[in-house]
């Protein structure tokens, strides 16, 4: 069996277990437990097949058992616990991917024998005095590079170790808790340690992992607490459903919930892993339109600045370039400069572009680097700089990155590792920069604006989950790990929200952004809670109903624009969606009748008389739609579209010369194939054959068009034709004549 018919077979396990059909569940592990070729997994199989069998029995017989709904959700969760491991190990049988011969490396080097504490992991696993070891043991090297290497070879042991183990044992986490309470382990170390834990849990459900990010909540370092949360966050939502087959974490969850600070702490997270999802789009809006633009742009801006002249001899400091005019010619890129500057004070990933070409550095050939926090002490970076011009102010520039909240670790890294390959002009410029940022952050949290508590939590929540972004979509391994963002994050669905957020605020601000950020399918769900909870408002109904209309399910929509057509605020927007819904669900006199009442209310409105005539033209009522559309060619003079309509109105109701002025202007202004069509079919009829032929000659030329395409439009029309005077029987001819000439 290949590796994805045994994840297949995993995934239907878990359903069924889930579903409460066991015995379905128990026959497809003993292919998964056989496939993983381990004699012990086998055992536990058989004893829970034989378990259930017995449990089965008694019930049949009618035996009464106090205990048995206990027994049965125990066989659930070991059903499901005994698939976890029999999946991974079925996975290093099957699968050649890097991070399986590691797996098989690092569990074979943690069964030899434990000579050289630094050189085998389990020495470090199982010494009562881990401080002890590492100080021996770095007491003996005398050379700075080879202290720092022989550290990092026991650091990354250790990440690779909980990484790669499946389920915890005591020994497990007493090695991880020698780690976070060991003074000889720095705040960054243990950041990544809590990383090791959160990645492992992903790789492989352990309700001990779990238990462990827990404890570390109220960690003294807000780095070590807040990837704690931020690992507790994914892993809870990637195994929702699981919950409930662990009460005691069950009663876990509902005593932190007690705690206001942690409620407002999984909204911030949970707001920063819907903001990923913006990445994309904001690194194409980035690389398509603001990048382009600027390059085009960059010409105008020299001259308008004088660039090329900026140290000739007239130069003075007081003469300011005027940027207000230079950007009256470009509006919209100083607008998007601008939605790029908001949302990067939001937290968005806006560097996501920039820095995704700056990962092929050694320093990120190993995985530990990708989650370690940035600090300025770092022998790797300080190493990169040491080789700096004696006037480059290297304390400077790592002082600012240090501070600086709008860039992740991970680009942090890669910005000083670029740095030695960087003309000296730039490393100057970017020193201002920086210096610039520090003035400022000091000035913020002096006046206590941007860097008060709250946002300085925040920080940490973003710049971590960008660093999680980055490895899921950048590491050259990615392929080989479950790529966490492209989840869902239907959040709002999650039974461990419902647990831990109690406050209804905090719910309704994650279905605000739902809605903000246009992901109207969660924002539908969400609101839909509301409603059912009690909400019973306008806005939630009209909400509601907007993101059904959005989704183009209109008669959803219309079923809540309905019930918010009971309110008497905001009562013409509100029939403006109805109007809209029935004239897509083309029930055309529903559609009039309330255009008819918007009307009432707002008698000029453009908008309004506008589908007022599109309406009585999707009911063939030309005359009715011709009195609409002249007013708002009245109103609107500036508005060719309008044109179009009336023209085509016009001939359908024989006003043929009429037709003919109004679709000379539309072929002046910007005609489509359907106006040259138009215009020939209005020739025709006048009685010019040859002048309708160069018209269809037109309309078939354009380059959205062609015989076929128009010859559909063509037999659709036939009937006007016929009724404006042509001849049935010449209608073929001129037809014929047309393809010989095209």
């Amino acid at each position: 069996m290949d590796k994805k018919s045994v994840e297949r077979n995993y995934q239907r396990i878990e359903n069924y277990v889930l579903n409460k059909k066991l015995k379905d569940a128990l026959d497809l592990l003993k292919d998964l437990v056989i496939d993983s070729r381990r004699g012990e997994y086998v055992s536990q199989y058989e004893s829970l097949d034989i378990t259930y069998e017995n449990l089965l029995k008694y019930s049949v017989q009618g035996v009464k058992d106090p205990e048995r709904d206990n027994i049965y959700r125990k066989l659930q969760v070991s059903v499901l616990e005994l698939a976890d491991v029999a999946l991974q190990t079925a996975y290093s049988n099957y699968s050649d991917q890097y991070i399986y011969r590691l797996k098989k490396k690092i569990e074979y080097e943690s069964k030899q024998i434990k000579e050289d504490a630094i050189n085998k992991i389990d020495k470090l696993v199982f010494d009562d005095e881990l401080s002890n070891v590492l100080e021996s043991s770095i007491e003996n090297l005398k050379n700075e590079k080879d202290v720092y290497n022989k550290h990092q070879d026991i650091m990354r042991n250790i990440f690779n170790l909980i990484w790669l183990t499946d389920k915890f044992i005591d020994s497990d986490e007493k090695m991880i808790s020698q780690i976070l309470g060991n003074e000889h382990f720095q705040w960054h170390e243990k950041s990544i340690i809590i990383s090791a834990v959160t990645l492992s849990a992903i790789r492989c459900f352990d309700v001990r992992k779990i238990n462990m990010l827990l404890d570390y909540l109220s960690y003294e370092n807000d780095q070590v607490a807040h990837r704690a949360l931020v690992g507790l966050f994914i892993i809870l939502f990637l195994y929702d459903k699981r919950l409930d087959l662990y009460p005691n974490l069950i009663e876990r969850l509902q005593i932190l919930s007690d705690d206001k600070n942690i409620q407002k702490n999984i909204e911030l997270v949970a707001i920063q892993f819907l903001k990923s999802k913006e990445t994309e789009k904001i690194t194409k809006k980035l690389q398509e339109e603001i990048l382009p633009e600027m390059v085009k742009f960059q010409p105008k801006l020299r001259d308008k600045l004088d660039l090329d002249n900026i140290l000739s001899e007239d130069f003075t400091e007081d003469k300011n370039p005027d940027w207000e005019y230079v950007f009256e010619e470009a509006p919209d890129l100083l607008d998007k400069l601008q939605e790029i500057s908001k949302l990067q004070m939001e937290g968005a990933d806006v560097f996501m572009s920039t820095f995704s070409r700056l990962k092929h550095f050694g320093f990120f050939n190993d995985i530990i680097n990708w989650f370690r926090p940035f600090y300025k002490e770092n022998y790797e970076i300080n190493k990169a700089l040491d080789s700096e011009n004696p006037n480059f102010n290297k304390e400077m520039l790592l002082d600012g990155l240090s501070q600086s909240f709008f860039m992740c670790n991970s680009d942090k890294y890669s910005f000083c590792l670029n740095i030695p390959q960087m003309p000296d002009i730039q490393k100057s410029m970017m020193l201002e920069m920086f210096n610039a940022e520090i003035e400022s952050i000091k000035e913020l949290q002096s006046e206590e604006q941007i860097l008060n508590q709250s946002s300085h939590i925040n920080s940490i929540y973003s710049q971590y989950i960008h660093d999680l972004y980055r490895f899921y979509k950048l590491h050259p391994l990615r392929h080989e790990f479950p790529d966490i963002f492209s989840l869902k994050f239907d959040f709002n669905n999650s039974r461990f929200i419902g647990i831990l957020i109690q406050d209804d605020h905090i719910l309704r601000n994650i279905a605000e952004f739902f809605f903000e950020k246009e992901y109207y399918d969660l924002a539908a769900e969400a609101y839909i809670q509301f409603n059912e909870r009690g909400d019973n408002s306008l806005e939630i109904f009209e909400k509601i109903g907007y993101c059904f209309q959005k989704q183009k399910k209109y008669s959803e929509a219309l079923s809540y624009y309905k019930k918010a057509e009971l309110y008497d605020s905001n009562r013409a927007w509100n029939l403006k969606k109805i109007a809209h819904c029935y004239r897509q669900l083309r029930q055309y006199e529903e559609s009039l009748s309330y255009y008819l009442e918007v009307e009432k209310i707002e008698t000029d409105n453009l908008y309004v008389q506008t589908y007022i005539g599109h309406s009585y033209l999707d009911l063939k009522e030309h005359e009715k739609a011709l009195d609409y559309y002249f007013k708002v060619e009245f109103l609107a003079e500036e508005n060719k579209k309008v044109l179009r309509p009336i023209a085509w109105c016009l001939f359908v109701t024989g006003k043929i010369e009429l037709a003919k002025t109004y679709f000379d202007r539309l072929i002046k202004e910007d005609a489509n194939k359907y106006d040259f069509m138009n215009m020939g079919h209005v020739e025709w009829c006048l009685g010019n054959p040859e002048a309708a032929i160069k018209n269809y000659k037109l309309s078939i030329n354009r380059s959205d068009n062609n015989i076929k395409l128009f010859m559909t439009g063509f037999e659709e029309d036939h009937k006007h034709l016929v009724k404006n005077g042509v001849d049935p029987e010449e209608i073929p001819l001129i037809i014929d004549y047309l393809k010989y000439n095209l």
